[in-house]
């Protein structure tokens, strides 16, 4: 598998496992109880399905049903006020005696069974080149609750793998950090005494630059793409979010400043407002109905060091990005706030233009506030175009994941959970994006036939009357992906070795049944395999000739039941040209043409994800969707954290199983509530964005002036895509691929496309 592969990439998506800081990089008090070292169990160990060999643990094969397991464990947790258990087991010897990847099971006196699903082994192995070199051979737990009573005492693990593998290992270590407050040391408080302090520079940037948190002397300040004459200027078309943000820098000195507050009310052109006046319940940022104006504070992420996985420019090293952005509303981190002398902080607004805005210019201001005073307002100039942004969208940009039921203290599967992910559904497709994240195979015929979890598929969750207003009212999911990750090779069943047609039709049956009834006219996605050049036992030859077998029983079922499922892979054209029966790929706008006459599918993933690529490094994926004729563009993932993890003060949340650290790889958008670190909660119900985030929603927004400049003048559209798209490579995960590079990360070359296409719009608008 090669580096930053998506297989890679989901480990900590759909685990509990955290690999790569070690005890230092905390400083936390922690326990060391050591499982196996110099050769030895400790005593009152045992273990089943291995052997001490040669100063090893060697395993017998192990699988999912015949694991590798070590009782006699006695490691009381109940005592700690933090559950977090880190699990360090090396294994050695070369593929042929590791996993790539495998689960660990640990066991616990209350009953409670903790999972670390995904464990990334190779990342261990003492002979490799990696090791220990890029990333720490850790594996954090932290499943269900902060309190270590509700677990009582570790008692053992299991280890198990998905192929059978008889594992070498050398160490196995178990490390109890004992207290919450080493392990989330609190931010730097700002002083109640500041009086001297001063803002002394006031400016807007685009939703496309950034200004990082000591950056004081921004060319930007000067003028930007909306930043002219000391006047913010924005413009769009109904139907669209438009964004631009306002930077305060505060003087040197020892004092900052207390109280701040920034308040934009909206746009009017004579008696039209583009405001929140109509909006049904103005306190809630999730409420879209009526209201069209939304503040966030920037919240700024150190990135301290360079990540091995996308790295960044070494200029960002030390820097404080501003990523995560913060609902004004939030109880914590939102407004009223300080600022400390000598540092900038940014507020992104976003603007929502409804589908009824008459054409013209709007005009309105942006006053910022110290102790309830107006130290400056800034013009806000608003132009409306005389056209509309579709409500289905031209094409569908998709990121995986769902809320973290841990993170917001609920269960998932309970109606509460299911509320809060329709809350999460509503906020995607606001900011043109669908929130996907697939269905099991292994599902039971209960849980396949919820009612409430496939009400998130249906339409009935973006109406005014759930609080929905924007693009994609009242129309349900427009794909479905089932066996998402982890299909396995005979999914609907059937005798060995891949199942039979027979048990594939009355599998899929099922799903089909379901779709039909909750989000009829959707498409319906069989994940076959993720990247299987690299990833399926056997090789890619043995990924063609199983896709050669049963892809069939999945195109024999629709014509069997006149449906409409599509066999996908994370694979690319070479590889489908001999797998006939495969509809869903990847593809270049030249090979798309030919997919079509086949009726098959150009789907592509992924992109510039880390942290320190430039704001705008993520808006190209929309222009490279439209370059490429892309008809589906999805981001694993947008949630890779964990309950553990101390998403709003820490960068690094990825490693894969060589060792290398991503930070942002993966994590765009963040809870609004962290029952395990209190401290750093928002209190909101609902996400939290990102910058890059909200530069991949503007890039689908270009998407749809793309899309609606090509109908009427398809060469000059071309052109124009190609001046941002061509040259980019975007890093999607596939074999001998590097990092993300080429990108287009100055706005004003973006300002100026987007201009041209207008011009071509309302062209056509008027010659009609």
């Amino acid at each position: 598998m090669k580096t930053g592969s998506t297989l890679a990439r989901i480990v900590l998506c759909v685990v509990a496992a955290f690999l790569f800081l070690s005890a230092a990089a905390y400083g936390a008090d922690r326990d060391t109880i050591k499982v196996f070292s110099d050769g030895k169990l400790a005593p009152g160990i045992t273990i089943e399905r291995g052997q001490i060999k040669d100063g090893m643990v060697v395993t017998d094969p192990i699988t999912g049903q015949s694991t590798f397991t070590v009782k006699g464990l006695d490691i009381d947790i109940a005592s700690k006020d933090l559950a977090q258990v880190w699990f360090k087991i090396v294994a050695t010897g070369g593929n042929e005696y590791q996993p790539g990847y495998a689960n660990v099971q640990v066991f616990t006196t209350s009953g409670i069974t903790i999972p670390i699903e995904w464990f990334p082994f190779r990342a261990y192995d003492k002979n490799g080149p990696k090791y220990m070199t890029e990333s720490c051979a850790r594996s954090a737990v932290f499943a269900e609750h902060p309190d270590g009573s509700h677990y009582g005492k570790i008692t053992g693990f299991a280890i198990a793998t998905s192929a059978p593998k008889g594992m070498h290992i050398t160490q196995m270590e178990v490390n109890i950090d004992k207290t919450m407050a080493d392990r989330y040391p609190d931010d730097p408080a700002p002083d109640p005494k500041w009086s001297s302090g001063k803002i002394q520079d006031i400016f807007a940037i685009s939703g496309s630059d950034r200004v990082c948190l000591q950056e004081t002397q921004s060319p930007l300040k000067a003028g930007n793409s909306v930043w002219k004459d000391g006047k913010v200027v924005i413009s769009g078309a109904r139907n669209e979010i438009i964004p631009f943000q306002i930077v305060m820098q505060t003087a040197d000195g020892t004092d900052g400043v207390n109280d701040v507050n920034v308040v934009f009310t909206g746009v009017k052109n004579g008696d039209v407002a583009i405001d929140n006046s109509k909006a049904e319940r103005p306190s809630d940022p999730y409420d879209y109905v009526g209201r069209y104006i939304q503040l966030y504070r920037s919240r700024y992420i150190q990135y301290d060091k360079n990540a091995s996985m996308e790295p960044g420019p070494k200029e960002m090293v030390g820097k404080w990005i501003p990523e995560i952005q913060l609902p004004f509303e939030a109880k914590w981190g939102g407004a009223r706030f300080s600022i400390f002398p000598n540092q900038t902080q940014s507020v992104w607004i976003d603007t929502y233009i409804p589908k009824e805005a008459k054409p013209g210019l709007y005009s309105g201001q942006v006053d910022v506030t110290v102790a309830g005073k107006t130290i400056k307002s800034l013009p806000v100039e608003l132009t409306v175009y005389d056209f509309a942004l579709p409500n289905k969208p031209s094409t569908n940009a998709m990121m995986w994941g769902a809320p973290s039921a841990a993170k917001h203290g609920l269960k998932e599967g309970t109606p509460a959970y299911q509320n809060l992910e329709a809350t999460y559904r509503r906020f995607f497709r606001h900011n043109y994006t669908e929130m996907f994240k697939g269905i099991g195979a292994g599902v039971t015929d209960e849980q396949l036939a919820d009612a409430g979890e496939w009400r998130l598929s249906s339409g009935e969750i973006y109406t005014r009357k759930e609080g929905y207003e924007g693009p994609g009212s009242d129309l349900p999911a427009s794909v479905i992906f089932i066996t998402m990750y982890g299909g396995g090779l005979k999914p609907f069943g059937g005798p060995d070795p891949y199942g039979d047609e027979a048990s594939w039709h009355k599998g899929l049956l099922k799903y089909q049944q379901i779709v039909e009834k909750y989000a009829p006219g959707a498409m319906i996605a069989w994940y076959a395999w993720d990247e299987p050049s690299h990833a399926f036992f056997g090789g890619i030859e043995a990924f063609k000739k199983w896709m050669n077998i049963v892809a069939p029983w999945v195109h024999s079922f629709n014509d069997k039941y006149h449906a409409n499922v599509k066999v996908y892979s994370t694979t690319n054209y070479q590889v489908a040209k001999d797998v006939p029966a495969l509809d869903m790929y990847q593809g270049t706008r030249a090979q798309a043409a030919e997919m079509k006459k086949e009726g098959d599918i150009n789907v592509h993933y992924n992109g510039p994800q880390g942290l320190a690529y430039p704001s705008a490094a993520l808006r190209i994926v929309g222009w490279q969707a439209f370059n490429e004729d892309t008809s589906i563009w999805w981001m694993w993932a947008w949630s890779d954290y964990q309950p553990a993890f101390d998403e709003y003060r820490d960068a690094y949340n990825f490693s894969n199983q060589y060792g290398e650290v991503g930070a942002g790889v993966g994590m765009f958008v963040y809870p609004g509530t962290d029952v395990f670190i209190k401290k750093r909660s928002p209190g909101l119900d609902g996400p939290v964005p990102g910058v890059r985030f909200f530069n991949w929603r503007q890039g689908f927004i270009d998407y749809e002036y793309l899309a609606a400049a090509y109908k009427i003048d398809p060469a000059a559209t071309l052109k124009i895509a190609s001046s941002i798209a061509s040259g980019a490579k975007l890093n999607q995960g596939l074999p001998n691929e590097g990092t993300s590079t080429g990108l287009v990360t100055d706005s004003e070359r973006y300002a100026a496309a987007r201009k041209a296409l207008v011009e071509i719009i309302l062209k056509g608008k008027t010659d009609k």
